[in-house]
């Protein structure tokens, strides 16, 4: 796994959330999710870049958490109906892309080149921000994403 350290200026971002435990994650509910976010996504105006998807995991706690699939938008526009603002502060970020079936191993990989290199986690708002492509169709192709943790650099 190859690791790196990213800033991101804060940003906004305009998408739907979905609350759910990990449990209904793992049997696809998030699937199901992104693919309904997928036929809706044409709603949002002014998007920064409206083939990146973006995953942003918020409130985890023991028994699930908070996940929006948005896309980056300008300042002012309007919010399409069922469909949230988020502001995202600026974060430095450990970053990895992954492409495979084991996300959750990406994962693990990644907190650990966090530790070995000294780092601390800096989750007490953003759990973690994932970059989709715009062309992903999370029920019939093969997971492809950037992860990012927030750290304390």
């Amino acid at each position: 796994m190859e690791a790196k350290l990213l800033n991101k200026e804060a940003f906004k971002a305009i998408g739907v959330k979905w609350i759910g435990t990990f449990e209904q994650a793992a049997k696809g509910e998030i699937k199901n999710f992104h693919r309904g976010f997928l036929e809706r996504k044409n709603e949002i105006e002014c998007a920064v870049n409206p083939e990146n998807i973006l995953g942003l995991s918020y409130h985890i706690n023991e028994n699930g958490f908070t996940y929006y699939l948005a896309l980056e938008v300008e300042d002012t526009v309007a919010v399409p109906e069922g469909m949230e603002l988020i502001t995202v502060p600026a974060y430095a970020f450990a970053s990895t892309e992954y492409k495979g079936t084991a996300v959750h191993e990406a994962y693990t990989g990644l907190y650990t080149w966090i530790k070995q290199n000294g780092y601390l986690i800096n989750q007490s708002e953003l759990e973690h921000l994932e970059e989709y492509p715009g062309s992903f169709d999370p029920l019939k192709d093969e997971p492809e994403l950037r992860i990012h943790i927030p750290i304390i650099a």
